[in-house]
């Protein structure tokens, strides 16, 4: 009968008194030492198809979204996430980057940290009347927010040279990305920043 590893991980191995057979041994030792490898996904919907019920201590890579995650008995929680470097936020509804060398709307996650910079401007410089909640963008999965919605603030240049201040938001569900603020302008510029889980 096999017995396990010295370390208590549960890998078995043959002893010699065990009848010969390299493909049950190679099989038992695969199949134990599978379950405590960083296993590669290519998203949590195929790792849950292949991983129907998962045992406490298991990892895993996903590719779609660069992170490293553990079970732990209840659910999965990230370990760690690859810095993804700046991506830039999809814009809508007529809004577009400001002209004149600024940043674009744009993001960057580190670890569980999503961090939401940029300068936008509507139709080409046009006044940007006072909004409520006016759609800009989208924040795509694995950059929202995991709790409810985050907030962010706004810094804003008025057409009599003020700087009032607005509010973005981040929809938690959809990555819709909202923008208030009860003054005209001519450009914002914004900062947030959020956790992922």
């Amino acid at each position: 009968m096999p017995l396990t590893d010295s370390r208590g991980q549960g890998v078995p191995y043959s002893v010699l008194s065990d009848k010969p057979n390299a493909q049950t041994l190679g099989k038992g030792i695969v199949d134990a030492l599978v379950d405590k490898v960083v296993m590669t996904f290519a998203s949590a919907t195929v790792r849950g198809a292949t991983i129907p019920a998962p045992t406490e201590g298991m990892v895993t890579y996903l590719k779609d979204t660069d992170v490293i995650q553990v079970f732990n008995g209840t659910e999965w929680r990230t370990l760690l996430t690859a810095d993804t470097a700046w991506t830039d936020v999809t814009l809508e509804n007529g809004w577009s980057s400001q002209a004149g060398g600024w940043p674009a709307p744009r993001l960057r996650r580190n670890g569980n940290v999503v961090h939401l910079e940029g300068h936008a401007e509507w139709l080409e410089g046009m006044a940007i009347p006072p909004q409520n909640g006016r759609l800009l963008g989208y924040v795509p999965l694995g950059f929202r927010p995991a709790n409810f919605h985050a907030d962010g603030l706004v810094t804003i240049s008025s057409n009599s040279g003020d700087t009032p201040t607005g509010r973005v938001e981040i929809n938690k569900d959809t990555g819709a990305v909202q923008f208030w603020t009860a003054m005209q302008s001519t450009w914002f510029g914004f900062n947030a920043t959020w956790f992922v889980n």
